[in-house]
């Protein structure tokens, strides 16, 4: 054989290189006929349509770049989100396509133009709701207050939404014109799924009768008298009181009685975690001036002026893209500090089995911290002080007050498509189905699966220390003694104004102002001098709402009661609606409401009814069409089941899986 070889070792040879040759011209070949992944079918449409793998992962990054850009259109519909189902991400990309098909083919989705002119509108729609959000707070006392509010507000929204635009177009690897389109998209679904409250159609005549319904109104001057005006001069319960009180409401939410008042708690936490703040990570940075200049050199388009005039720039970037790979090599070392401990734990749908001794043997978040200063200090060569680590072990906290914490209360996580805000990780213990979201969440369990994110682009990495499931207060001090006496002060006084009512309403009626009730009210508490109410002059009542009119800037929002609403129209229901507001003052018409949500009272004098003006019709038409279209439909029992559901439009498309997520993930 040795000798066979021997005689015709280089026809071998030959051959076998001719092999080779062949072998490798045939490689791209092959490769270009072998099917791609991306090419995929996963499922189908009634119309024949096949959705490939590829149009999943551009739906899925369409989706993440408009939960950077525009996170609340990620949220549900009732919050003025898209309403993506949060069944899986596939399931939400899936859902993506189906919107966006239905959107272009009723040509409503535009060019990237037209999402990027619609980010003002975005920002004036997150004002409008921070500044009435404020305004129902009472932290806002004025018009003026009101509109500065509103243009700070609006202005700041639009620069939030720019720079994460940016922020999203650069950690996907794309440009500004494949954020605007996707936006551009998402506000095509927006027109359609908002065309849907224009289905009713309205004469002429049912126009006006619909914007009249809204729109007219009586006008009075009113104050709102709350309980706390006079709940100083209450007198503080002795223990044996408070405690009856207290067990009155230990079992209710506040939601199950008029009063607003209830001591069951929901469930708590005590939280730690690990904060990597991006602007201490940019300030230990060493600055190198030969990597500052190459910088300059090789990119001299965006750097145009000479080295001196564009060095501040070419040090923030330079620290910048340190600190961000400070930020990789931080995730990195966490996450082998967590695994090695976790190593060998059984894994079941991505949530990993703790064993029974767990508690002896979990990763300790200061150990972690300690061990990530050292390597990050080695291998950037810098002198970072010890990594943050923040530890409430001795009170419990809801979802309200992981919201109060600084940084780590406002961060995020983004898991796939869906946003899941630091102040929802108490929800997680109160699942009923097994956890699908991506989201390890267990007691002394790091969550560095993913980082929580802020608008400042630090991270923070958290474990759940402990867990109190939710139920009734244990006692007046897990409720809060101070706001249990606060409660029970403010339930006296309002009471003592609900006795009080008639003969507030008496003082008006027979004095023709609001003057004397308040003065009376202020009578009531020797220490209620330091907060008098404000009457209001000249608001306008309507059926569904309040309105400040031309003299009240104004109106608290408590004001805006179905009761007392009701309680004005009804007294002026046999009023002329041409009535002259001198006759109504000859013999004034006042009434008085007990609000018992606010705890306050609602007194007002009328002064006359204010019927709509044709001007104002002109004005107001479409809004009060729409909004009573939508009255209309929700009525009709239309919008009982969500025609823009992934489940509605699954129905319709036909949609039909060929593919399940764990084969696609093979």
């Amino acid at each position: 054989m040795i000798k066979f070889i021997r005689k015709f070792q280089l026809l071998i040879l030959v051959v076998g290189g001719s092999l080779l040759m062949v072998v490798f011209l045939l490689q791209p070949i092959l490769t270009r006929l072998s099917p791609s992944a991306q090419k995929q079918k996963i499922a189908t449409l009634n119309d024949g349509t096949t959705i490939t793998r590829g149009d999943l992962d551009r739906a899925r990054a369409a989706i993440t770049l408009l939960g950077r850009s525009n996170p609340q259109a990620l949220g549900p519909m009732v919050q003025g989100g898209l309403g993506l189902t949060s069944e899986s991400d596939r399931a939400a990309a899936l859902h993506w396509i189906m919107l966006a098909d239905h959107a272009r083919n009723a040509g409503l989705i535009g060019e990237a133009g037209d999402g990027q002119a619609w980010i003002p509108i975005i920002a004036e729609r997150l004002a409008q709701s921070f500044v009435e959000n404020e305004a129902r707070s009472g932290r806002i006392q004025s018009m003026e207050q009101y509109e500065q509010l509103m243009n700070e507000a609006r202005a700041q929204y639009i620069d939030l939404i720019n720079r994460s635009a940016q922020n999203a177009a650069g950690s996907m690897n794309g440009k500004m014109e494949d954020v605007y389109r996707t936006l551009a998209e998402a506000r095509g679904m927006y027109r359609m799924m908002s065309g849907l409250v224009t289905l009713p159609a309205y004469s002429d005549a049912g126009a006006i009768a619909a914007a009249e319904r809204l729109y007219d109104a009586v006008a009075v001057d009113a104050v709102l008298i709350k309980a706390s005006t006079i709940s100083s001069g209450i007198e503080d319960p002795s223990e044996e009181q408070l405690q009856s009180f207290f067990e009155q409401y230990r079992d209710q939410q506040a939601s199950e009685n008029e009063f607003g008042i209830g001591y069951v708690q929901p469930t708590r936490i005590q939280l730690g975690w690990i904060t990597l703040d991006l602007n201490m990570f940019m300030n230990a940075v060493k600055v190198d001036r030969v990597e500052l200049s190459k910088m300059w050199q090789q990119d001299r388009a965006t750097y145009p002026g000479d080295f001196a005039s564009e060095k501040f720039e070419l040090e923030r970037k330079y620290r910048e893209d340190q600190a961000n790979n400070m930020m990789v090599e931080a995730d990195r070392i966490i996450r082998s500090q967590v695994l090695a401990k976790t190593n060998g734990i059984p894994n079941r749908e991505g949530i990993l089995q703790l064993p029974d001794d767990w508690e002896t043997r979990y990763p300790k978040l200061d150990e972690i911290a300690s061990t990530l200063t050292e390597r990050l200090n080695d291998k950037f060569d810098m002198s970072l002080p010890t990594i943050e680590v923040n530890l409430i072990g001795d009170r419990w906290l809801n979802q309200n007050d992981i919201t109060m914490l600084d940084g780590v209360g406002n961060s995020i996580y983004q898991v796939g498509s869906r946003q899941i805000p630091m102040m929802a990780l108490p929800q997680f213990f109160e699942l009923e189905e097994a956890n699908k979201t991506g989201l390890d969440v267990q007691p002394l369990l790091p969550i560095v699966d993913h980082a929580a994110v802020d608008e400042l682009g630090n991270r923070y990495y958290a474990m759940v220390l402990d867990v109190r499931t939710a139920g009734p207060s244990d006692n007046i001090d897990d409720a809060g003694r101070e706001q249990v006496v606060s409660d029970y002060k403010s339930l006296k006084a309002f009471e003592l104004l609900q006795t009080r009512a008639d003969e507030l309403v008496g003082l008006v009626e027979s004095n023709g102002d609001l003057a004397s009730a308040i003065d009376a009210v202020m009578a009531m508490s020797p220490d209620a001098s330091s907060d008098r109410p404000s009457a209001l002059s000249q608001i306008l009542v309507r059926k569904n709402s309040i309105a400040p009119g031309r003299i009240t800037s104004f109106v608290d929002p408590n004001l805006n009661d179905e009761a007392f609403r009701d309680a004005v129209l009804e007294a002026a229901g046999d009023l002329d609606p041409l009535v002259d507001p001198e006759a109504v003052s000859a013999d004034p018409i006042a009434v008085g409401v007990a609000l018992p949500a606010s705890r306050s009272l609602a007194l007002a004098r009328l002064i006359a009814p204010r019927p709509l003006t044709l001007e104002e019709y002109r004005l107001r038409a479409s809004q009060a069409i729409q909004q009573s279209a939508g009255l209309e439909l929700m009525e009709s029992g239309y919008l009982e089941t969500n025609p823009f559901s992934f489940e509605s439009l699954s129905e319709r498309y036909g949609l039909e899986i060929l593919v399940s997520e764990d084969d696609e993930n093979m």
